[in-house]
């Protein structure tokens, strides 16, 4: 009996899962249109709001490529434009944010062959369907975000071959189809930020095929509680901050270069199928056991700020011996002091030391003695009064440049002494000289100008990375456009090689023609000729012949005959008879 209950529990579990789903989405449906709503106040003066955007809306006869139609108030878009010819419309960057869209048909945008860049951020689109954007074959960055998106059908992005961007933060969202971007093989950004996703199909990507490795895949402000894996070449950077993730522990390795998981519910942290992984965020969490941190041989910049670094010291201090690796470490607000400081820290790479916001109020320099290479120390938000041993900071520390030692308890008198030293030493200190007390009495607040953060940070590589994809993009578009101009040239030189053909075609045609009379010239003058030629031999012949026939007789006027015999009466009886 109990056997047979088990799938009754799970089904019930199942439908009440879903049930709970469905209802955080349709709370969101109606939280972000009513957020929708109040931002679109602001463009009802618009002359097209609610209006439907059309062919004579797009202004195409301009010829412009890009095409900036936010901020309208259209509610939806016409039919007709499925029906723009190819040729001499060449669109490339359309935006349509800040619209009130609620559905895009397969018909929409059939004939935006050349479309680039195409932002549909901040409309009501609840619903992406297969072939929605089937014809965007060109398509690079795709912004749907800030709509009402929970549904996107299983093959929405399948046609979209090229695309490199995709944002879909802040929707409702609740899960993703398996396979969902198989086919989106140079795919390098991919924001689902702000949505109600609990979970993700471990096979979203195509790992084969895809050409580049993720850069960034931004999962933060969801619902996940365990740890997502995907299978993908490798992710640059992955953000999972503000979701409610206890444990990160994964079965198998994932390739991830910078690690964002801040702001959770982590207690038990797992790193030994995190290797790779150069940046690594773990602040403003309950951790109470990191296991693998020792492993992490190419860690440059480790985050364990607001965490109760005395539950887990032991292996922190052991592992931050053994990585080589490590530039930054972060401990702020760490509850630490001078009682669980001394030997915690020992390492030959770490440049970078945040400490502030803890217990310190006599911190011996001696305790940090073992951190050689630190360039920058910040030691703000503190209680401290005294730096125990700081007249020996340049020789502990001697390549030590910065130290922040603002907001804390200092004795003015002492401070003085300790800002000496450092000016000194050539240390600079980015607190106020008069941040300090005199008789219990604050004289002034430092400006804190510094930003804690690693020389290089994920910031620059995707602006540098950005650069160099526009770079590149742009070359491709330098290339394309020689090409079409050679092209352009080769097809007019083919034109008129053909045209010059048509022409010596036709000038022989010509030629031909003229010889051919003149060939029926010659002939018709020929046999005109010897027609005359062939009479005047005849008449030469007869008149041979004549003359031949002819004989000359003499009269003889005694005898009255002629000399052949013939009298003058024989002739005149031959006239007479004949007669």
């Amino acid at each position: 009996m109990q056997s047979r209950r088990h799938p009754s529990v799970a089904l019930v579990a199942v439908i009440l899962l879903a049930a709970v789903s469905r209802s955080r989405c349709d709370e969101c449906v109606a939280t972000k249109r009513d957020r929708h709503r109040s931002i679109m106040e602001e463009f009802r003066h618009s002359p097209n709001w609610g209006g439907v955007l059309t062919e004579d809306t797009l202004n195409l006869q301009n010829n412009e490529t890009e095409i900036d139609l936010s901020k309208q108030g259209f509610k939806e878009v016409h039919w007709h434009l499925s029906s723009i010819p190819t040729e001499g419309y060449e669109i490339f960057d359309l935006n349509l944010a800040y619209n009130n869209f609620e559905e895009l048909n397969e018909l929409t945008f059939l004939r935006f062959y050349s479309l680039e860049t195409l932002n549909l951020s901040n409309n009501r689109l609840q619903t992406v369907t297969n072939l929605t954007f089937g014809s965007l074959i060109r398509l690079v960055e795709l912004d749907l975000s800030f709509n009402l998106i929970h549904t996107l059908e299983k093959q929405a992005f399948d046609r979209l071959y090229g695309l490199e961007s995709l944002s879909l933060r802040e929707n409702c969202l609740v899960t993703l189809a398996p396979n969902q971007f198989h086919f989106n093989d140079h795919l390098s950004t991919l924001l689902l930020d702000h949505n109600q996703l609990a979970f993700l199909p471990p096979v979203l990507f195509d790992p084969i095929t895809m050409v580049d490795e993720l850069y960034e895949l931004d999962l933060s402000n969801n619902n996940f509680r365990r740890m997502p894996y995907l299978e993908t070449k490798e992710i640059s950077l992955l953000k999972l901050d503000n979701n409610h993730i206890e444990t990160l522990t994964l079965n198998k390795s994932l390739n991830v270069r910078v690690l964002q998981v801040q702001n959770n519910n982590l207690y038990d942290v797992d790193l030994f199928k995190f290797s790779r992984t150069e940046h690594i965020d773990l602040s403003h969490n309950n951790l109470e056991n990191i296991v693998g941190l020792h492993e992490m041989q190419m860690l440059e910049y480790l985050d364990l700020s607001s965490n109760n670094v005395s539950k887990f010291d032991y292996s922190l201090k052991y592992s931050i011996r053994t990585i080589s690796s490590l530039i930054t470490l972060r401990l702020q607000n760490c509850s630490l002091s001078e009682h669980n400081i001394e030997g915690l820290l020992a390492s030959e790479s770490i440049m970078n030391l945040d400490l502030s916001q803890n217990n310190f109020v006599r911190l011996n320099v001696t305790h940090l003695s073992r951190l050689r290479a630190l360039v920058y120390l910040s030691l703000n938000f503190n209680y401290l009064r005294e730096l125990v041993n700081y007249e020996h900071m340049r020789h502990e520390f001697p390549y030590l440049e910065l130290v922040s030692l603002s907001f804390n308890r200092w004795n003015c008198s002492y401070y003085d002494q300790l800002n000496a030293y450092l000016n000194q030493s050539h240390i600079r200190s980015t607190s106020d000289a008069r941040d300090c007390y005199v008789n219990g009495t604050h004289v002034a607040d430092s400006f804190i100008t510094d930003v804690f953060e690693p020389l290089y940070t994920m910031n620059h590589v995707k602006r540098d990375l950005a650069v160099l994809r526009n770079l590149g993009r742009n070359t491709i578009y330098f290339l394309y456009a020689l090409f079409s101009t050679n092209r352009a040239q080769v097809n007019a030189t083919l034109s008129n090689q053909q045209r010059f053909g048509q022409q010596l075609h036709s000038l022989e045609h010509d030629v031909d023609r003229l010889l051919g009379m003149l060939a029926f010239l010659v002939a018709i003058f020929a046999a005109l000729l010897f027609v005359v030629v062939a009479y005047g031999c005849y008449w030469l012949v007869r008149r041979w012949q004549h003359d031949r026939a002819v004989k000359v007789v003499t009269y003889n006027k005694r005898s009255n005959e002629f000399s052949n015999g013939v009298t003058v009466n024989d002739v005149v009886q031959d006239n007479v008879s004949v007669a």
